[in-house]
C-alpha cells in the first residue's frame, strides 16, 4: 500500500466520488453535498491506495487559533476512514505522521487537532503518544484545555460543549455503521476504550470527543519513532 498526500484542489471529480463511496460504505447518514462541502473546506487529503484503488483517506485543515494572545497552530483532521480489509494496518497513520511531524520540524510548533467519534480513532493517541489529551491517567492541564476549547469553538461554535469536551451535534450527524467499531464487554476491558465511552457516552449518535496531541517526536512512545519514520 502507498499513502500519498495531495492538496484538495488536485483531486478530480472521479476521485472525490470514490472517497465519498468509501465513507458511505462505513458511515450512516452520509450526504454527498455535505461531504463535498466539508472536503473543499480542507487543505490536504492523504489517500491510501492498493492496486490502483483507494482503500483509505483522511483530510486535513491547517488552523491558527488565539489563546491568551498567542497564536497556536495546528492541523485539524476531518473525514477519516480505512476499508475493513486493512484494519490494523498502520500505513495510513505512518504516511500522516511522516508528513506532519516533518512539517512541524520545518515550520515550528504544531498541534494535532483531532475529534473522535469512535474508539478506533481515539486509540491512536495512547498507542503512539506518551502525552495527549484527554487521557485516563491525568486531568487535562488548564493551558491545554484552553487550546482544545479555542479550536473546537472555532470549528463548532454552536455545538461544542466546553464542560464535556464533546461536540454534541444538534442535527442528524453521520455516524459509524453497526459492525464498524462496536464496543462489547471484551473491548470495554481496555482502559482507554472504557475511558473514551465514559467521556463521550453518546458516541453512537455521532458525537465527537475533542482531542489534542503535539507533533513532537520526543512525546512519542519509546519504539514509535522507529516504527513510524524508519525508511523515511
Amino acid at each position: 500500500m502507498k499513502g500519498t498526500i495531495k492538496r484538495i484542489h488536485e483531486f478530480t471529480e472521479s476521485e472525490i466520488s470514490e472517497l465519498y463511496e468509501l465513507m458511505d460504505e462505513f458511515y450512516e447518514n452520509m450526504d454527498p453535498e455535505i461531504f463535498r462541502h466539508d472536503f473543499y473546506a480542507k487543505d490536504y487529503c492523504l489517500v491510501l491506495e492498493k492496486n490502483g484503488r483507494i482503500v483509505g483517506f483522511t483530510t486535513q485543515k491547517l488552523m491558527t487559533v488565539n489563546v491568551d494572545g498567542k497564536e497556536v497552530k495546528g492541523v485539524f483532521s476531518g473525514d477519516t476512514i480505512i476499508h475493513r480489509d486493512y484494519w490494523g494496518d498502520t500505513e495510513l497513520f505512518r504516511s500522516f505522521a511522516q508528513y506532519w511531524f516533518r512539517y512541524a520540524e520545518e515550520h515550528g510548533e504544531l498541534w494535532w487537532f483531532l475529534i473522535c467519534k469512535g474508539y478506533k480513532t481515539y486509540r491512536i493517541l495512547p498507542l503512539f503518544w506518551r502525552e495527549f489529551y484527554p487521557c485516563r491517567s491525568c486531568e487535562t492541564p488548564r493551558d491545554i484545555k484552553k487550546i482544545i476549547d479555542a479550536y473546537a469553538s472555532a470549528l463548532y461554535p454552536d455545538e461544542y460543549n466546553q464542560t464535556t469536551g464533546v461536540v454534541e451535534y444538534k442535527s442528524v450527524k453521520d455516524c459509524l455503521r453497526k459492525g464498524v467499531a462496536d464496543i462489547d464487554e471484551r473491548r470495554m476491558k481496555n482502559k482507554d476504550i472504557a475511558f473514551f465511552c465514559q467521556v463521550n457516552p453518546n458516541w453512537e449518535n455521532g458525537n465527537d470527543l475533542v482531542c489534542l496531541a503535539k507533533f513532537d517526536r520526543s512525546l512519542l512512545r519509546r519504539h514509535m519513532p522507529e516504527l513510524l519514520f524508519n525508511g523515511e
